[in-house]
Formats: C-alpha cells, structure tokens, sequence
C-alpha cells in the first residue's frame, strides 16, 4: 500500500497565525512524532521528487530522526549538509517545517536540527475542527423580541459551523437563515453575524438535532473571528494547551456583555 504524503505549502501563502511559538516547538513534535506519521520530505524548491519517510523520535539537543523508505544511496548522499522541507499529517494537522544540516547516521536515519519555523497549517476553508470541551463556550443566536437560544458547538470552520440544540426549541429549516447569532464566552462575545442553515438531522439523543450553518453575508470583522477563532483551536491543540486556550480570540478583550 502506497504511503500518503502531502507537498509543501509556499512560505508566501501560509498565515503568520500558522507558526508555532518556537518555545513549544519541542513538545508539539514530540507529541506527534510518538504517532510515527508518514513525512514527505522536499527541496527548498524542487517538490517533483520527495523522499518519504517515517518520524521516528526528535531530541532537543539532536533534532529530528526520520527513516527513510526504501531510499537510494545517491538519494541519501544528495541530501548531507543540506536544507529540506518537511511535510506529515496526523489528525492533529497538517505540520511543516524546515529541516537544516541534514546528515545521515550509520543506520540510514536522516537528522536535521530543530526547526524554529514550525507551522501547523489548516489546507481547507470549510475544514472543520472540533471546539475545545469548555462548558463556557457557546453559540447564540437571536430569536427576535429580545429572546435568545444558547446551543452547543459540534465543530466550526473560517466559513461556517455545526450545531447541536433541542430538537423543537425553534424553527428549523433548510435554507433559513439566523440573524444577529454570535459567540459568547463567560463575560466576553465575538460581534453578530447572520447564519443560513444548510442541513439538520436528528443527534445522538432523539431530543436534539444537529445543525449544519454557513455564514451568510459576512462582515470584515466576522471573517477575521472566525480565522482567529479556527487557528487559536489549532495551535493551542497542537501545542496542548488547551485549557488556555481562549487567551488569544480577537474577541476576549473585546465586547463586554
């Protein structure tokens, strides 16, 4: 069975809100180089021909160690004192990050030093990540007539979410729209933003549904809460510390309720 890698993304493209704090660099490999995901690794700027590769472990001192699959020995003598690009997906993201100093130890595992330009990088506008389990968290939209409805959040992404809610708390249909919804944490909330559903169906207890909404005619703001909000998820679960994670929303110093 052929092994799945994915090519680099261009340093140009990729947010300053991807880069991981180099101070938790170590540990957010660590983490994931326990799970020995499959890693493609490319030149700085030929992407043609990767080598690929498993992470094998990473030490602060000596870097990082990966095994080559099934290279040639002119493929392995080419890459010495080098710099490479490196690319592995695991369920916690896509990771990449430049590899200096490649050598090659007596074993054939290739070893590069500590990289300081770790990016943990979302490759899809509607990939969808789970919320942090924070019973302070919630979505609320507006009913009319100064009533309001709290529900759960499944997962959202830059472009939309889904919901989780009493199945008969309010009209629900497909097509339909939500206005003047936003996001609230303890005391802090993001600005309002308008919703059109596009699906429901029944959730895991008969008494609630699930809801799939898109952002409809979204303001400047309201795009940038839902970026900041995806990538501080992102990287506090990359660099496990998600029970801070609400530090770094736009919005948590912003609008007092």
């Amino acid at each position: 069975m052929a092994l799945q890698i994915f090519q680099p993304e261009s340093l140009k493209k990729l947010s300053p809100s991807f880069l991981v704090e180099s101070r938790h660099a170590f540990r957010t490999l660590d983490r994931e180089f326990q799970k020995h995901p499959v890693v493609g690794i490319y030149g700085l700027e030929n992407w043609l021909t990767p080598t690929i590769a498993l992470a094998v472990h990473v030490d602060p001192n000596q870097g990082c160690f990966f095994k080559p699959q099934d290279p040639s020995l002119t493929e392995l003598a080419n890459m010495i004192d080098t710099h490479r690009i490196f690319v592995m997906c695991t369920e916690s993201g896509k990771f990449q990050f430049t590899g200096k100093n490649i050598k090659v130890d007596k074993n054939g595992m290739v070893l590069c030093d500590m990289p300081d330009d770790l990016y943990v990088i979302q490759r899809r506008e509607t990939f969808r990540i789970a919320p942090p389990i924070d019973e302070s968290f919630k979505l609320i939209i507006g009913l009319g007539a100064g009533q309001e409805l709290l529900t759960n959040v499944v997962d959202v992404s830059r472009q939309g979410l889904q919901l989780d809610m009493r199945a008969e708390a309010t009209d629900v249909s497909a097509g339909g729209y939500w206005h003047t919804c936003y996001f609230e944490r303890l005391s802090s909330r993001s600005a309002n933003f308008n919703l059109q559903i596009k699906h429901f169906y029944q959730g895991n207890d008969i008494s609630r549904i699930r809801v799939g909404c898109e952002l409809y005619d979204p303001t400047k703001q309201t795009l940038r809460e839902f970026e900041n909000l995806v990538d501080t998820i992102v990287r506090a679960r990359a660099m496990s510390n998600m029970k801070k994670w609400y530090l770094d929303l736009s919005w948590w110093m912003g609008q007092n309720l």
